[in-house]
Parts: C-alpha cells; structure tokens; sequence
C-alpha cells in the first residue's frame, strides 16, 4: 500500500515542478545589456535595463513591452553623440498598453553637451529629441533620470499616462541649451506629477489634447508651465495645473497662440497653487500673438481661449522684468483670477472683458 500511495504522490509532485519550472520560463527576466537588446527584448512581458552601456552613434533604441508588462532601469544608459539624427528622430520610444516602465535606479544620458550650440531644434547642427511615450492603456512611467538631452526630453504621444518622480537634469547646458522642453504633450488623458526638472525651455507644453494634470512639480531655469504654442487646427480641453513651484523662469504660468492660426481653441484651464520665484519675464503670460522667437504685439482671434482658471498664483519677479501679469487678447472670454499675489505687481491686460483681478 505505501508503494502504490507513494507513486501517485511522485507524479503529483513532479507535475507541480514542471508547472512551476514552465511559469518560472514564462515570466523570466529579458535582460537588455547592449542595444541589441533592445530588440530582442521587445515582446517580453519583464524586462530589464542594465548599464552601463553606450548606444553608439547614429542609432536609436525602441523597447515594445508586452501587454501589462515591466520593465526596469539600472544604471546607466548612455546616447552617444550622432550627427545625421534630426529632431524627427528620438534616441529612445517605449511603447506597450498597461506597462510599468521603472527607471528609480537608472539614468538616461543624452550627451547633450556635444550638441548644445546655443540653437536647439531651429538650426545648428542636427538634434534627437530623447524619450517618445507611446504607451497607452493606463501605463505609468515612473523614476528615470533623463539627463542632458540634446533637445526635448519627454515627447508624449499616447494616451492615458501616468508619468511620475522623473527628473530632467539640463542644468549644464545653462548658456547653450536651448529647446530642451521638459515634457511635450501631444495626447489626452495624461497625468505629470511629483517631477523635478532644470531646462532652457517649458516645463510642461501641451500642444494638442485634453484631460491632462500637471501637479506637485518644480521647475527651474525654463520658461514655465505652457499651454502652447496652439497652431492651426489643434485643440486643448481640460489643463489642470496645481502645487507646482517655478523658479529662475523666464515665465511662470503662460498660455500662448500662433499668431493667424485658425481652427483650434483652449478652454477649460485651471492653475492652482503655483508658487514663483526669480520669474525674469511674466508671472503670468497668455498672448494670441505668439511667433517662434519673437511675438508680433498684435494679437489674432483664430485660436479662442476660455474657461481660464487661475488661483493662488504667488510669489516674486527677478529684477528687470517686464510684467507680473501680462494679457494680449482678441478673443479670450470667462477668465477668473483670485488669490493672485506677485510682488511687485505690474500689469498690462488688454482685449479681455472684464478685466480679471491681478491686472
């Protein structure tokens, strides 16, 4: 009776390792040591990251996550410096529905000091932008450490994302970066949050979308937290900018339109307890005039703003700036301000009606 009890047993036993063993297989570690990894990795539902190592030259890195997979950073991964990538090129997509993608113990290096000529994407030698989200299906993206981009960091094309506690680290290229927007929002549904970033450009530009959250973030040495620049035919519905804190800016909160663009609209902003220090330009900047480099001082209503939001909007201006509030409207409607405290106060608000607090 024991041999025949014992056998059955064995059987059991041995199926429940070869399950396990097959599991095991299953959701084994795809690692990523070289940039042929990252092909090879791409459809693996774990994935990991490791550096050190150099993606060479002239070559750019897509990772493609199984559905509801992860993937992880450690170490870091480093961009070498390529002269025949453009800013239609990006040195690194993610792309998956419902991934995690961890890079709390990694780093990113664009190498952009081998870049930085004082011209970012409008001339100069060619520049990649960094890091294309193309994920979508509630994916989160949380912890890289993005440092120096040649040019934009953060280029958000898919829908329902959730990045947070990334930081972009351009600090260096202080005299000569130049469009090194932290995060570019083209996409709906998108959630920022938690965040650290030292630029030359935006902090936050949302270009198109609707549904997106900017919140708990700091943001130094750029030209604020942006909805814009609005061109033809693009809409935003639903900003909700709030707890952030802009230092050492150019600008603080700013809403901007092309000028002579048509189609489009923004409405429904919010800016909530923005705090601002050091602002070298505008506390708060919305202008329907905005050219690349150099706004023309007349407005156009093509592209109408509305449904505008700001509270608790505090702080100080640097010395030699030109206005705590600055308005140049022709069609801009429902705008509310409270609590809008910029020391030393000096507006000019012109085609808005009525007049909101703080002008």
């Amino acid at each position: 009776m024991t041999y025949f009890l014992g056998l059955p047993g064995t059987i059991v036993a041995l199926a429940a390792a070869a399950l396990a063993a097959a599991q095991g297989a299953a959701a084994a570690t795809c690692t990523v040591s070289t940039v042929a990894g990252f092909s090879s990795c791409s459809g693996s539902s774990s994935v990991l990251i490791k550096g050190p190592f150099t993606v060479p030259a002239e070559t750019v890195a897509t990772l493609s996550v199984a559905s509801g997979g992860k993937a992880t950073v450690t170490g870091t991964v480093t961009f070498a410096k390529s002269t025949s990538l453009t800013s239609s090129d990006y040195l690194f997509t993610l792309k998956g529905s419902g991934v995690t993608f961890d890079g709390t113990s990694g780093v990113f290096n664009g190498n952009g000091a081998s870049y930085w000529d004082g011209e970012g994407s409008n001339g100069g030698v060619n520049k990649p932008k960094m890091f294309k989200v193309s994920t979508s299906g509630n994916s989160v993206i949380k912890g890289i450490k993005l440092l120096n981009t040649p040019i934009q960091a953060f280029s958000i094309s898919g829908s329902n994302n959730l990045i947070e506690s990334v930081t972009l680290d351009n600090s260096a290229g202080t005299s000569l970066g130049h469009n090194t927007d932290a995060f570019d929002v083209s996409a709906s549904n998108i959630i920022i949050k938690n965040s650290y970033v030292y630029n030359q450009d935006d902090c936050l530009a949302v270009n198109s979308g609707s549904n997106i959250t900017f919140s708990g973030n700091y943001c130094s040495g750029g030209h604020g937290i942006s909805i814009g620049s609005i061109a033809s035919d693009k809409t935003v519905d639903g900003v909700y900018v709030s707890g952030c804190t802009i230092v050492d800016s150019q600008n603080g909160v700013r809403i901007k339109t092309v000028y002579d663009a048509t189609g489009g609209y923004v409405k429904n902003v919010q800016y909530s307890s923005i705090t601002l220090s050091g602002i070298t330009k505008y506390g708060i900047v919305i202008e329907q005039d905005y050219e690349n480099g150099s706004p023309t001082g007349t407005p156009t209503s093509g592209i109408p703003i509305s449904a505008v939001t700001l509270s608790g909007i505090t702080g100080t201006m640097a010395s030699g700036y030109k206005y705590s509030t600055y308005i140049l409207c022709a069609a801009c409607s429902d705008f509310t301000f409270s609590g809008i405290d910029i020391t030393t106060k000096k507006a000019s608000c012109t085609g808005i009606s009525p007049t909101p607090s703080g002008c």
